[in-house]
């Protein structure tokens, strides 16, 4: 059974073994990385199976009549990805030769399309998907693992080879954080166009973030809302995720005290849409008392891969800008934050500014 399973976690197509009940029996690394997870959940399948019908359909014609099916080219979405892929989909049969679930195989032609493309246009240069140099990333990772983890339990008095260890390990971890933020970075974001309270996004970004209810000893959290304020449409989860990274960077500018200040208002400027109206926006700004970052560092902000911090990846305000982007909306930071509550002296600070549309007074409930 180990060369059979070293056999399919090789393998650059995507395989996964589900039971007649739709529960994952196996999944290979590259479906991981496919689906852009690391664990393969009945939920996440469920969640794959409702992006995409087609799959769902082909799975259950496969279980009621035993038999295979194939697709040569279809789009499978993934999250806030979709990727061209050719799928097969097999039963699995067991000693009695009685049906005991099915296997899916996806094949990326993410890299041929590009190499297609580019011949076509005269470009001899090959272009490798996202999700193909994640893959390519990924599965030597999951060998250094696994090695290091082995190196581990032969040595495990050994102090010193425990420490180099656990230095892969880190790295290891580390590189497959960073190919995450990468593809959730470049792929395509399928985004809910859903009427969302921006007070209860921030609430729950602080209540992830450890602030909300009740923040730590030492930190202050002052929330200067205007509760008049309309809905904004768009994705509350997105969003949500957006204003943790934010808060998240100003917590961490505090260190163990300090203030961070979160004020909600109406923008003074607005939009005229091609029919004519006026497209309002409102403006959530996150700011802290922290020692702030230099001048020339500023433009940088959003810059991929720019970090100031020493265990950072410099992706995270890269997404939280396409995030609002792809709201309609911007953010940018200006030096200068919020005063210390109790220190009688001002700081320099940070200032990260959203602004996101309104939904429009014809669409608002009365």
């Amino acid at each position: 059974m180990s060369l059979w399973h070293d056999i399919i976690d090789s393998l650059t197509d995507a395989i996964i073994v589900l039971s007649p009940s739709m529960e994952p029996q196996a999944v290979n690394p590259a479906a991981k990385t496919m689906l852009g997870v690391s664990q393969l959940s009945a939920a996440t399948v469920a969640d794959l199976v409702r992006q995409n019908d087609w799959l769902g359909r082909m799975v259950g014609a496969c279980l009621g009549s035993g038999q295979e099916l194939g697709v040569m080219e279809t789009v499978l979405t993934a999250g806030p990805r979709e990727l061209t892929v050719r799928a097969e989909v097999s039963p699995l049969l067991n000693a009695e030769g009685r049906l005991a679930g099915v296997i899916i195989l996806l094949h990326d032609l993410s890299h041929e399309k590009g190499a297609a493309e580019a011949g076509t246009a005269g470009d001899l240069s090959l272009q490798l998907s996202p999700a193909g140099l994640a893959h390519e990333v990924r599965n030597p990772l999951t060998g250094i693992k696994g090695a290091a983890e082995l190196m581990a339990g032969m040595f495990p008095e050994d102090g010193r080879a425990q420490q180099y260890c656990s230095v892969i390990l880190d790295g290891v971890n580390r590189i497959a954080s960073l190919v995450e933020q990468v593809l959730m970075v470049s792929g395509p974001q399928r985004l809910a166009n859903e009427p969302v309270n921006i007070h209860i996004v921030l609430h729950q970004a602080m209540r992830m973030a450890g602030l909300f209810p009740q923040p730590p000893d030492g930190v202050v959290v002052l929330q200067d809302f205007d509760p008049s304020l309309p809905d904004v449409v768009g994705d509350a989860g997105a969003l949500e995720r957006t204003f943790l990274n934010l808060i998240k960077n100003a917590a961490e500018a505090i260190g163990s005290s300090g203030t961070i200040r979160l004020h909600t208002r109406i923008e003074r400027e607005f939009t005229m849409t091609a029919e004519g109206r006026r497209r309002q926006f409102l403006r959530v700004e996150v700011s802290d008392s922290g020692v702030g970052i230099p001048e020339d560092q500023l433009a940088q902000l959003f810059t991929p891969f720019f970090t100031t911090k020493p265990a950072g990846t410099g992706l995270g305000l890269v997404l939280c800008q396409r995030i609002i982007a792809l709201h309609g909306g911007r953010l940018w930071a200006q030096r200068g934050g919020v005063e210390a509550r109790g220190t009688g002296a001002s700081k320099d600070g940070m200032t990260f500014k959203v602004t996101l549309p309104m939904m429009p007074p014809e669409k608002r409930p009365p």
